[in-house]
């Protein structure tokens, strides 16, 4: 699986990495806020609403020590699927201006929320991910999202055994000569 360590916890992480989908999470959830009919704008947060801005932040901030590269710069949509829908969340190494995914828990396999990340994110899952992702049950995503992603993985698959058998049978022909 291509993906690089980072260090989330070091003291000067946000000198070279942009929390985008805390950021989003944040905003849309203080935008919720606002709106509150229950008089607790100014308190930061509502019980009867269901609505915690910070909650929201912190929930969406990376856990793990990785980053998934994306090959698109995602859309506030697109962020917000992500952070919403899987155990990842999108953040932008500023000095490369290159977005990634990274995982918000840990402790378990997380391989499908970081496929089914991708399929929101670039359309497709990152081809050095294929033989990873595990595809015993519905382990961490739903069922309809499951399926989703193991529909997703035979497509993917048939592309690269058709590449592969394309690319053995021109070593076995090369090595013939």
């Amino acid at each position: 699986m291509r993906s690089i360590y980072v260090d989330w916890f070091d003291e000067n992480i946000e000198r070279d990495w942009d929390f985008i989908g805390a950021a989003i999470m944040y905003h849309r959830e203080s935008l919720r806020l606002e709106r509150c009919p229950h008089g607790n704008r100014n308190l930061g947060c509502c019980q009867e609403c269901e609505c915690f801005p910070d909650e929201r932040r912190s929930a969406n901030m990376p856990m793990m020590n990785f980053a998934y590269p994306l090959e698109f710069e995602p859309s506030e949509d697109i962020i917000y699927r992500v952070c919403n829908e899987t155990n990842c969340t999108v953040v932008r190494q500023l000095s490369s201006d290159i977005y990634f995914l990274a995982l918000t828990g840990g402790g378990m396999d997380l391989s499908q929320d970081v496929a089914l990340a991708y399929i929101i994110a670039d359309g497709c899952i990152e081809w050095d991910m294929l033989e990873n992702i595990y595809i015993s049950g519905a382990f961490s995503v739903s069922e309809e999202n499951y399926q989703l992603i193991l529909r997703e993985l035979k497509r993917q698959l048939v592309i690269s055994i058709g590449n592969q058998t394309a690319k053995l049978k021109e070593v076995i022909r090369r090595l013939k000569n």
